[in-house]
C-alpha cells in the first residue's frame, strides 16, 4: 500500500493531537515493526541466497576475480 501525500497528512495531523507519552509509545512501536520488517527482509534475501548457491547458480572468487568480471561487461 503506497500512502498519498493527503494520508500521510492525516497520520501527521493524528499524531500532533497525541499526548507526548502516546506518541513516545508509538515511536517505539513503529521502530520496533520497521526492525522486524528489516530482519523478515534479511531472512527472505538470506533463503533466495541460499538457495541460488545450493544450485550452483552463484560465481565463487576472489575480489580479483570479480573486478575482472566486472570490466569484462
Amino acid at each position: 500500500m503506497v500512502a498519498t501525500q493527503s494520508d500521510l497528512d492525516q497520520i501527521l495531523d493524528k499524531i500532533a493531537s497525541l499526548s507526548l507519552d502516546d506518541e513516545e509509545m508509538l515511536l517505539h512501536i513503529i521502530r520496533q515493526r520497521h526492525i522486524e520488517r528489516k530482519r523478515d527482509q534479511i531472512l527472505k534475501d538470506s533463503r533466495e541466497t541460499m538457495r541460488a548457491y545450493n544450485k550452483d547458480l552463484v560465481k565463487r572468487g576472489s575480489v580479483s576475480d570479480l573486478m575482472k568480471d566486472l570490466e569484462s561487461d
